[in-house]
């Protein structure tokens, strides 16, 4: 159903014990003799800044509750990538705090200081504690409202810095002030490694483990430069792209990440038009095709025999789920648009197919019964989506923060429809979601 590379990052342990759930449970349905008086803090903000992608802030903040999972702090930088920084705040009315906090900070990279005056965060979200969501979605499968309390709140800054697309190996420093209703503060600077893409290209995988976790964690931890690595890797494995279905869907995933650094695509582009190798180029040009990048100038400098074998390659809408014998592929290829990019829209379509829930229990009743069928209807099309979205969905929910976070604001937002909402509400209970692989 989903491509080998694919799966191997989602076989993650799926159960929550019985016991441990008992022991989560028990005491909330108990009534207690007292409650311990609550300690009270004033609110402050940790001197340590967290470096985050941009689109934690412009797209992912946008389809999120209130209380988010923390997005993680960036190890490395390439070119073309743009970052925002955050403030952590704790304390009684951190949020309040925040609101009231403005932020000014330099980055020096390259021998170039970039200044950033004082200005109001521009966003602010409340932190799940750690494990969370994993009680979170227990709780819910018991109908048992949930305890937990966030402790701390991210604030980010409203400018962007963004790495130069010419930029060369070296180090970004980062000072950054605080000024807050108890004054103005410094924090304590930060630095990131920046790599260029000369050097990204290069890298070399050490295992295909190593290449599934870069795909599968990507927009948490985006590599642009290393895109072309993967291809190569890709490539070299004729396992991995002589089935059409794992090309489609690795092409999204690379074509999704390429996308979002116009940057890294000319580099790309520029590689792939002087690469030897045909299944490289290939392989490369269907993914920028998917990016919605010309792909003339690579094409133009390939031999009139390898443009022929490369011929006119049509890459089918992995929105388009009108034909029900192929949308489960089409699933693989918004997962890893998802993986890549974090995008809200690629889990947003995958959820609309638990719509045909109805599908499936007509299914489910008909092959259980003294004759079922023997012929593949669109209906069993449907059916069979329906169980491969919600059993993906569910193990996303499990293995991804961001895409948990996700699934609870379509759980909570009013333009879900109610059919979907019920879905999602039992999607770590539903029999028709479990899979035995």
């Amino acid at each position: 159903m989903q491509s080998k590379w694919f799966l191997a990052a989602t076989r993650f342990a799926r159960g929550f014990s019985l016991l441990a759930f008992a022991m989560l449970v028990a005491p909330l349905s108990a009534q207690p003799a007292a409650n311990p008086p609550e300690k009270h803090a004033p609110a402050k903000i940790d001197q340590h800044l967290l470096l985050f992608p941009e689109s934690v802030v412009s797209e992912q903040w946008t389809h999120t509750l209130n209380l988010v999972n923390p997005p993680q702090n960036l190890k490395l930088l390439n070119p073309g990538q743009c970052i925002r920084i955050g403030v952590v705040a704790t304390g009684d009315g951190r949020d309040s705090f925040l609101e009231k906090t403005q932020i000014s900070f330099r980055v020096q990279f390259a021998g170039q200081m970039q200044d950033h005056a004082l200005a109001p965060l521009s966003a602010i979200k409340q932190i799940k504690p750690e494990g969370g969501d994993f009680v979170t979605q227990a709780l819910a499968a018991a109908n048992v409202d949930n305890p937990l309390k966030t402790m701390a709140s991210l604030g980010a800054a409203k400018d962007n810095w963004c790495v130069p697309a010419d930029a060369k190996d070296g180090t970004a420093a980062i000072e950054a002030e605080i000024k807050t209703p108890s004054g103005l503060q410094k924090l304590a600077p930060a630095t990131i490694p920046i790599e260029s893409f000369e050097t990204g290209s290069k890298w070399t995988f050490k295992s295909p483990e190593e290449f599934e976790q870069l795909m599968m964690g990507y927009h948490y931890q985006p590599f642009p430069a290393h895109l072309y690595a993967a291809v190569k890797l890709f490539a070299a494995d004729p396992k991995l792209h002589e089935h059409p279905e794992n090309l489609l869907s690795f092409a999204a995933t690379i074509g999704a990440a390429l996308k979002t650094n116009p940057d890294a695509a000319k580099d790309f582009i520029a590689r792939l038009t002087n690469e030897n190798s045909f299944p490289v180029r290939a392989i490369g040009m269907v993914a920028l095709q998917v990016g919605g990048y010309d792909i003339g100038p690579v094409r133009n400098a390939m031999s009139e025999d390898d443009k022929k074998l490369f011929g006119n390659p049509e890459f089918p809408d992995p929105y388009d789920f009108s034909h029900p014998e192929d949308v489960a592929k089409r699933f693989d290829m918004l997962w890893g648009m998802f993986a890549t990019t974090g995008e809200f829209s690629p889990i947003q379509k995958i959820a609309t197919a638990l719509a045909w829930r109805g599908d499936w229990e007509d299914f489910d009743k008909a092959r259980k019964s003294a004759n079922p069928p023997h012929e593949w209807t669109p209906a069993i099309g449907r059916a069979v989506a329906y169980g491969a979205a919600g059993w993906s969905l569910s193990s996303f929910q499990q293995t991804d923060p961001l895409a948990a976070d996700y699934i609870e604001d379509m759980i909570a937002s009013p333009d879900t429809p109610d059919l979907v909402k019920s879905e999602l509400k039992i999607l770590q209970t539903d029999p028709a979601f479990r899979r035995t692989d």
